[in-house]
């Protein structure tokens, strides 16, 4: 029995362990078209040359200028004072994580419940409420998200 419990947490460790990412060793892009070309109300931080990192939802840009709005109040930069552009997304994995997380306690408790208050379940109870919380945790985190992961669009040279 523990045997399964074992295996089974070791399965579901490496379905959400993180894989290398790809991209991490391709070096960035300098092309400003891609910037010019996010949709607007996309979620982008921007760092200036001087270490500055504004985060807001994108507006516009022209050859010369970016337009963005922050908490609310529209901010316009010169491309040359900017040395970083990033998109924001949720990060899908680490919403996968926790929620699997919190549906295996949930899971667990669950099963506990049952063989406490029944005399017809038996301990394979709990570990199938393990497998079936963590499972439905980490469909629903992932589908939410958590927190958020910027990739680069736009670095200057």
């Amino acid at each position: 029995m523990t045997n399964r419990l074992f295996a089974l947490a070791l399965a579901l460790l490496f379905t959400l362990a993180p894989v290398a990412d790809v991209s991490a060793r391709t070096p960035a892009p300098a092309d400003w078209a891609s910037v010019q070309a996010l949709p607007t109300g996309e979620k982008i931080a921007v760092i200036t040359k001087d270490g500055d990192r504004l985060k807001g939802r994108f507006g516009s840009a022209t050859d010369t200028d970016i337009n963005f709005s922050q908490d609310g109040h529209k901010v316009t930069l010169r491309r040359d004072s900017i040395k970083r552009v990033e998109v924001g997304q949720k990060n899908r994995l680490l919403g996968a994580l926790v929620g699997g997380g919190v549906g295996l306690g949930i899971g667990v408790g669950g099963g506990f419940g049952l063989v406490a208050a029944s005399d017809h379940f038996d301990m394979t109870t709990m570990q199938t409420g393990a497998f079936v919380g963590a499972g439905v945790g980490a469909a629903i985190g992932a589908a939410a998200g958590l927190g958020t992961k910027y990739e680069t669009v736009y670095e200057a040279q």
